[in-house]
């Protein structure tokens, strides 16, 4: 089997991109061989802004601090909405009003992954963030998009109340430190190859066939 790490963040546009990348390398190979039948995902969590409160803050405060205001957060995002569109990604950074803690999303992850739906969920956030512009800082939100994938409600109100997971977060959180990760998307590809950034799908096929 191959194991490919996804350290990423719910909320970072790059690791939309990369795992759009990483979905088109995927499909490049040829499953036919039976070397390439076995491949895993297993998404791992990174906090680009863990300092942000549980609740949240305005989108247009989180521009201001982190770029250093709107026009230059212009600029930015104007580049990686360049990046996504050659991936068919069309990301409405302008709709989106708050910039969520995505903490707890992390930790529905992990839930989705124990009933094999993490894959989906990942997906489901990353469009309701960057496409629909939901308000993720709203638990009611984040709750509708976990359960329209068939999570519990139970399971999901241990996540918010019980911190239920937390603890798979913070030895992610160490883990990546250890390794040195600064930056997401990064993929570790049978803990012996890791690739920083939304990598084209060729160089994420090349770092498999290197392994096999």
């Amino acid at each position: 089997m191959i194991s490919v790490e996804v350290f990423s963040d719910v909320v970072c546009p790059w690791c939309f991109i990369g795992k759009r990348n990483l979905e088109k390398a995927l499909k490049s190979l040829d499953t036919s061989e039976q070397k390439y039948k076995n491949i895993k995902i297993n998404w791992r969590s990174f906090q680009l802004n863990p300092q942000l409160p549980i609740q949240g803050i305005a989108r247009s405060d989180y521009t201001a601090t982190k770029f250093g205001g709107t026009e230059r957060a212009a600029q930015f995002y104007e580049r990686i909405s360049g990046a996504a569109t050659e991936v068919g990604l069309d990301l409405n950074f302008d709709k989106i009003v708050t910039q969520p803690n995505s903490s707890r999303m992390h930790a529905l992850v992990y839930a989705a992954e124990s009933v094999q739906k993490d894959h989906q969920l990942v997906e489901d956030l990353f469009k309701a963030f960057f496409i629909d512009a939901v308000d993720l800082t709203k638990r009611d939100n984040v709750s509708s998009i976990a359960q329209s994938i068939g999570l519990k409600k139970t399971l999901i109100d241990s996540v918010f109340d019980d911190d239920l997971f937390m603890d798979r977060i913070t030895e992610d959180i160490q883990q990546s430190a250890k390794i040195g990760i600064q930056g997401v998307p990064f993929f570790i590809i049978n803990q012996k190859i890791g690739l920083s950034g939304a990598q084209p799908p060729e160089s994420i096929v090349k770092a498999i066939k290197q392994l096999i």
